[in-house]
Parts: structure tokens; C-alpha cells; sequence
């Protein structure tokens, strides 16, 4: 049932409006996963201790690092799925072809993104340096050209203290891991074709390992998840309607190791509780969508749906201030405060990301499609 993309134009629709309606929450699920308060720093003074916020610990905790973290592995998977999408043969020119499109699609906002946040914190260390900055990083003035290359690649070279391998505008870690992919996809596509599905549960099995993997551009969630969608559009098979079935067995399995990852946290084998809720939750996230899109229950304004990318772009700075900002603002010391906070701080970014990517289109609109890839 459904499983040829190309068989009736009814699930060729809800396919393409199931991927439309996730883009835009998946990326409010990717500003939540970034409302972080266990570091926020000011002036280089630690403004709250978790431990002392049970509450708000465990709700923050189930939403940013259980239910949210679907977000990104099905990004990597739609895109995976899209890179493939109705490609009948893939040859060396088919090949050059979409690596050409990945250019103005990836690449030139990736550029200009990273590029503008290094402008950013150029001007914040600037101008308030003695206020919300932390003072831990090094100054952009101090940058050496080496400094500013790796800026745009793996700023733990710049600052050693950082313990993860990201962009200076850190969620492009996402574009940046996902252009190595498409580079190898080459390969990829041949493992497939000559291996099936065992190439993906290979992926799979190198995730499931070490799901946590990340070296500057390869990441086990971005090969194992690309391939996985990569594998249903190689194969012509439409996911959304072999998923759409599964939507009440996987909403019970979901809940169930959504629980089991609370009574078993801080267990040596928490990461396989970890790789089976992202995968069923991925699966749960697609069934759910389509059954109400079918419906005709749930719809995403296009809109909101082309404005995702922008308030991906933008969001990780001003994400930073908004929460410095409302922390000097509010002095929060309970639970109730936090999670006002919790809910506040991503709200006020989006709408500001929505109302300012309005604005351009309607100002600036081959500007804003050009640093959006054409996402318009």
C-alpha cells in the first residue's frame, strides 16, 4: 500500500504535503533544542544550577533531548529522500548537475550565514563586552586569517575549550555535515543499489554504536539517516505511505521508550533507548503528520513553511541574547520562572525570524531567496 511513488497521484500529494507541513516544526523543534539555560554565562559569572530546578529540569530534558531530538535525523532523512527524488539514473552528469544546485542551495547561504554571524559577534564584542558577552571566547579582533577560515568549518580550533566540532554559527554543523554527504552520495548510491537495504542497516548499526560520532563533516546520524531516505527514493518506494500505517504501534513503542529513557538515565546502555526513541519517534513524527494531513486536519500555511530556513539561519545568536537578555530581565529562581522562559525565549526568536524574513521577502525578495538557496 502506497509504496511506489510513482503509483497514484493521491500519495504522490501526501507525500510532498507531509514533507512540506515538517519543515516548519521540525525547526521550532531544532530552536527548542538550542532554549538551553545549563551554561548561561554573564560577565563570566554562571547565572543558575540546574540541580536546584527539578521541575523544569525534567520537562526541558523530555522535550530538548528526548522528543526533539527527531528533529535533525529527519532532516537528514528527507533530505537524503529528496536528493534521489524521481532520479531514474544516477549518472556522472545527473551527478554534477545536482551538485550545481547544491551550490545555491547549501553552499552560498552556508557562506553567507557564517559569514554574518562572524560579523555579528564582531560587533557584540564590541559594543558589549562588558555586558551579556561571556568573556571565555576568543575576540574576533584577535582572529587571524587561519582563525577565520576555521571559523567557517570547526571553531574548536580557535577555541580549544569547545568540546564539539561546529561553524561559528553552530546549527550550520547540520548544512555543513550534510554537503560532505551529498559529495559521497556517489557511493552511497552504489551501496545501495549493490546492497539493499544492508548498506543502510550497516549505517545503522556504525550510528547505533556510537550515535554521537562527530568529526568536522562526518557525523553517523548524517550518513546513516541520508541513506535511509536516500534508500526509499532509490527505490521508488514513497515512505510516507509504508509509515502511515504504523502510526499506532509506533505511538505506543514511542511512549514506552520515552518513559524507559527516564527510569534508565544514567545507565551505561541509555544510548540504545536513545537510537530506538529517535527511530521510532521519526516514524511516529511521519504517520502522525500524514494521518491528519490526509484528514484535511492539519495544514502549514506556505508561509510558514518557506520561512523555516530563514529562522533556522538566524536563530542561534539572537537565541543566546533573547535568553541572556530575559535572564538579567527576570532573575528566574523557580521552576515556574524557567520554564516561562523555556517557552518564551524560542517563541519570541521565531516570531522575530518569521516577521523579519516577511519584511525582506516583500523588501529584498531575490536577496532573501538568494541567502535562503531559493527557499522562497
Amino acid at each position: 500500500m502506497g509504496k511506489d511513488y510513482h503509483s497514484k497521484p493521491a500519495d504522490a500529494q501526501l507525500l510532498s504535503k507531509t514533507i512540506n507541513f515538517l519543515r516548519f516544526p521540525l525547526i521550532v523543534g531544532v530552536v527548542f533544542i538550542h532554549t538551553d539555560f545549563s551554561d548561561v554565562v554573564i560577565r563570566g559569572v554562571k547565572s543558575i544550577n540546574l540541580v536546584n530546578y527539578p521541575i523544569f529540569s525534567s520537562i526541558s530534558f523530555l522535550f530538548s533531548k528526548v522528543i526533539f531530538e527527531v528533529c535533525v535525523p529527519l532532516f537528514f532523512f528527507i533530505s537524503g529522500f529528496l536528493f534521489f527524488y524521481k532520479t531514474e539514473r544516477f549518472s556522472f552528469e545527473v551527478y554534477l548537475k545536482k551538485l550545481k544546485g547544491r551550490i545555491y542551495s547549501l553552499l552560498i547561504p552556508y557562506i553567507f550565514w557564517n559569514l554574518i554571524v562572524l560579523l555579528f559577534f564582531f560587533l557584540a564584542q564590541t559594543f558589549l563586552s562588558g555586558g551579556l558577552m561571556s568573556g571565555r571566547n576568543k575576540l574576533i579582533t584577535y582572529y587571524s586569517l587561519t582563525d577565520c577560515l576555521w571559523s567557517f568549518w570547526d571553531t574548536s580550533h580557535i577555541n580549544p575549550h569547545f568540546e564539539k566540532t561546529l561553524p561559528i554559527n553552530s546549527p550550520f554543523w547540520f548544512i555543513r555535515d550534510l554537503m560532505v554527504v551529498i559529495v559521497t552520495s556517489p557511493l552511497l548510491y552504489f551501496l545501495i543499489e549493490k546492497l539493499k537495504v544492508y548498506a543502510v542497516i550497516f549505517l545503522g548499526v556504525l550510528w547505533v554504536i556510537n550515535p554521537y560520532f562527530y568529526q568536522p563533516g562526518i557525523s553517523t546520524v548524517s550518513f546513516f539517516f541520508f541513506a535511509a531516505g536516500a534508500y526509499f527514493s532509490i527505490n521508488k518506494k514513497n515512505f510516507v505511505g509504508i509509515l502511515k500505517p504504523l502510526l499506532y504501534q509506533s505511538g505506543v513503542l514511542y511512549l514506552l521508550l520515552v518513559i524507559a529513557m527516564f527510569y534508565f538515565l544514567g545507565t551505561n546502555w541509555w544510548n540504545y533507548l536513545y537510537c530506538a526513541g529517535v527511530m521510532t519517534g521519526l516514524v511516529f513524527a511521519v504517520a502522525l503528520s500524514a494521518h491528519f494531513i490526509e484528514k484535511e486536519k492539519w495544514r502549514m500555511a506556505p508561509f510558514w513553511t518557506n520561512g523555516s530556513f530563514f529562522v533556522f539561519a538566524y536563530h542561534r545568536l539572537p537565541l543566546v541574547f533573547v535568553i541572556k537578555f530575559l535572564f538579567t530581565l527576570v532573575r528566574p529562581h523557580s521552576d515556574a520562572a524557567l520554564l516561562f522562559l523555556y517557552v518564551a525565549c524560542p517563541t519570541i526568536i521565531i516570531a522575530l525570524g518569521l516577521l523579519s524574513f516577511g519584511v525582506m521577502r516583500f523588501i529584498f525578495p531575490k536577496f532573501t531567496a538568494f541567502i535562503c538557496g531559493g527557499r522562497y
